[in-house]
Protein backbone atom coordinates (compact mmCIF):
# COMPACT_ATOMS: atom_id res chain seq x y z
CA UNK A 1 0.00 0.00 0.00
CA UNK A 2 1.12 3.67 -0.76
CA UNK A 3 -0.05 7.04 -0.04
CA UNK A 4 -2.07 6.78 -3.15
CA UNK A 5 -4.12 3.92 -2.23
CA UNK A 6 -5.95 5.80 1.11
CA UNK A 7 -8.13 7.54 -0.03
CA UNK A 8 -9.63 4.31 -1.32
CA UNK A 9 -9.36 2.73 1.39
CA UNK A 10 -10.65 5.24 3.89
CA UNK A 11 -14.20 4.93 1.55
CA UNK A 12 -14.10 0.94 2.17
CA UNK A 13 -14.07 1.40 6.14
CA UNK A 14 -16.77 4.00 5.68
CA UNK A 15 -18.76 1.44 3.78
CA UNK A 16 -17.67 -1.59 6.40
CA UNK A 17 -18.58 -3.22 9.54
CA UNK A 18 -17.12 -2.83 11.94
CA UNK A 19 -16.08 0.62 11.68
CA UNK A 20 -19.71 2.09 10.56
CA UNK A 21 -20.90 0.91 13.92
CA UNK A 22 -17.91 2.15 16.08
CA UNK A 23 -17.43 5.38 14.15
CA UNK A 24 -14.01 5.01 13.70
CA UNK A 25 -11.16 5.14 10.81
CA UNK A 26 -8.03 3.09 10.16
CA UNK A 27 -4.99 5.14 10.53
CA UNK A 28 -3.19 3.82 7.15
CA UNK A 29 -0.11 6.08 6.81
CA UNK A 30 0.98 4.69 10.13
CA UNK A 31 0.69 1.20 9.12
CA UNK A 32 2.07 1.70 5.74
CA UNK A 33 5.29 3.41 7.50
CA UNK A 34 5.70 -0.15 9.27
CA UNK A 35 5.28 -1.81 6.47
CA UNK A 36 1.92 -3.62 7.65
CA UNK A 37 -0.68 -2.44 4.98
CA UNK A 38 -1.37 -4.22 1.49
CA UNK A 39 -4.07 -3.88 -1.00
CA UNK A 40 -5.39 -5.63 -3.80
CA UNK A 41 -5.45 -3.56 -7.09
CA UNK A 42 -7.90 -5.16 -9.76
CA UNK A 43 -7.62 -3.88 -13.56
CA UNK A 44 -10.34 -3.19 -15.72
CA UNK A 45 -9.90 -1.61 -19.50
CA UNK A 46 -6.75 -0.21 -18.40
CA UNK A 47 -8.01 1.59 -15.34
CA UNK A 48 -6.89 0.01 -11.39
CA UNK A 49 -9.25 0.01 -8.20
CA UNK A 50 -8.70 -1.06 -5.10
CA UNK A 51 -10.31 -4.19 -4.06
CA UNK A 52 -9.49 -4.66 -0.66
CA UNK A 53 -6.60 -4.03 1.76
CA UNK A 54 -5.51 -5.79 4.97
CA UNK A 55 -3.25 -4.16 7.80
CA UNK A 56 -1.21 -7.31 9.69
CA UNK A 57 1.70 -7.98 11.70
CA UNK A 58 3.32 -10.87 11.13
CA UNK A 59 6.12 -11.06 14.00
CA UNK A 60 4.83 -12.62 16.71
CA UNK A 61 3.53 -10.29 19.37
CA UNK A 62 0.74 -11.93 21.25
CA UNK A 63 0.42 -15.47 22.37
CA UNK A 64 3.38 -16.65 19.74
CA UNK A 65 1.83 -15.14 16.99
CA UNK A 66 0.82 -12.42 14.31
CA UNK A 67 -1.93 -10.30 14.43
CA UNK A 68 -4.54 -9.60 11.62
CA UNK A 69 -5.23 -5.79 12.42
CA UNK A 70 -8.07 -4.83 10.00
CA UNK A 71 -9.25 -6.81 6.69
CA UNK A 72 -11.76 -4.23 4.00
CA UNK A 73 -12.99 -5.28 0.75
CA UNK A 74 -15.01 -2.86 -1.48
CA UNK A 75 -18.69 -3.78 -1.59
CA UNK A 76 -18.26 -4.16 -5.22
CA UNK A 77 -15.69 -7.12 -4.67
CA UNK A 78 -17.03 -8.99 -1.72
CA UNK A 79 -17.81 -12.51 -2.78
CA UNK A 80 -14.90 -12.73 -5.50
CA UNK A 81 -12.68 -13.92 -3.54
CA UNK A 82 -10.68 -10.90 -2.63
CA UNK A 83 -10.90 -11.55 1.34
CA UNK A 84 -10.09 -14.77 1.34
CA UNK A 85 -6.71 -14.06 -0.62
CA UNK A 86 -5.93 -11.42 1.36
CA UNK A 87 -5.93 -13.28 4.42
CA UNK A 88 -4.35 -15.97 2.18
CA UNK A 89 -1.43 -14.00 1.50
CA UNK A 90 -1.27 -12.64 5.30
CA UNK A 91 -0.83 -16.03 6.50
CA UNK A 92 1.71 -17.03 4.11
CA UNK A 93 4.02 -13.96 4.83
CA UNK A 94 3.33 -14.85 8.44
CA UNK A 95 3.84 -18.67 9.05
CA UNK A 96 7.58 -17.97 8.23
CA UNK A 97 7.83 -15.87 11.59
CA UNK A 98 5.00 -17.20 13.58
CA UNK A 99 3.09 -20.35 14.34
CA UNK A 100 -0.18 -18.76 15.04
CA UNK A 101 -2.41 -15.84 13.96
CA UNK A 102 -5.04 -13.65 15.50
CA UNK A 103 -7.50 -11.17 15.12
CA UNK A 104 -10.60 -9.66 16.68
CA UNK A 105 -14.25 -9.43 15.64
CA UNK A 106 -16.80 -7.63 17.54
CA UNK A 107 -19.32 -9.65 18.60
CA UNK A 108 -22.13 -7.84 16.65
CA UNK A 109 -20.09 -8.61 13.57
CA UNK A 110 -21.78 -11.91 12.29
CA UNK A 111 -20.80 -12.01 8.67
CA UNK A 112 -16.99 -11.25 9.49
CA UNK A 113 -17.24 -14.01 12.54
CA UNK A 114 -18.65 -16.66 9.86
CA UNK A 115 -15.71 -15.71 6.83
CA UNK A 116 -12.99 -16.26 9.55
CA UNK A 117 -14.92 -19.54 11.19
CA UNK A 118 -15.18 -20.70 6.90
CA UNK A 119 -11.28 -20.15 6.71
CA UNK A 120 -9.98 -22.48 9.93
CA UNK A 121 -10.18 -20.28 12.46
CA UNK A 122 -11.61 -20.67 16.05
CA UNK A 123 -12.96 -18.25 18.59
CA UNK A 124 -10.35 -18.45 21.63
CA UNK A 125 -11.84 -15.38 23.84
CA UNK A 126 -14.36 -12.96 24.50
CA UNK A 127 -12.91 -9.17 25.19
CA UNK A 128 -16.31 -7.81 27.06
CA UNK A 129 -16.43 -3.71 26.46
CA UNK A 130 -13.43 -3.72 24.80
CA UNK A 131 -14.74 -1.15 22.60
CA UNK A 132 -18.42 -0.01 23.32
CA UNK A 133 -19.87 -0.48 26.45
CA UNK A 134 -22.30 -3.59 26.00
CA UNK A 135 -20.27 -5.20 23.50
CA UNK A 136 -17.54 -7.29 23.15
CA UNK A 137 -14.75 -8.53 20.89
CA UNK A 138 -13.93 -11.98 20.28
CA UNK A 139 -10.42 -13.43 19.84
CA UNK A 140 -10.14 -15.78 16.74
CA UNK A 141 -6.99 -17.85 16.71
CA UNK A 142 -5.56 -20.53 13.46
CA UNK A 143 -2.25 -22.21 14.24
CA UNK A 144 -0.48 -22.08 11.16
CA UNK A 145 2.18 -24.45 11.85
CA UNK A 146 2.93 -27.36 14.41
CA UNK A 147 4.83 -26.01 17.31
CA UNK A 148 8.59 -26.16 17.41
CA UNK A 149 9.02 -28.57 20.51
CA UNK A 150 7.10 -31.17 22.66
CA UNK A 151 6.51 -29.95 26.40
CA UNK A 152 9.50 -30.54 28.36
CA UNK A 153 11.56 -31.11 25.14
CA UNK A 154 15.06 -29.51 25.25
CA UNK A 155 16.83 -27.20 22.93
CA UNK A 156 20.24 -29.19 21.48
Amino acid sequence: MTSKHIGACKAIVAQSEPWRTLGEGVDFRRFILAKQAYVCVTKDRGSAAVAGFIVFTPEPIFARGGYLRALGVAPEARRQGVGRGLVSFAENRTVRQSRNFFLCVSSFNRKAQKFYMELGYERAGTLPDLVVTGKSEYIYWKRLRPAGRKQGEKNS
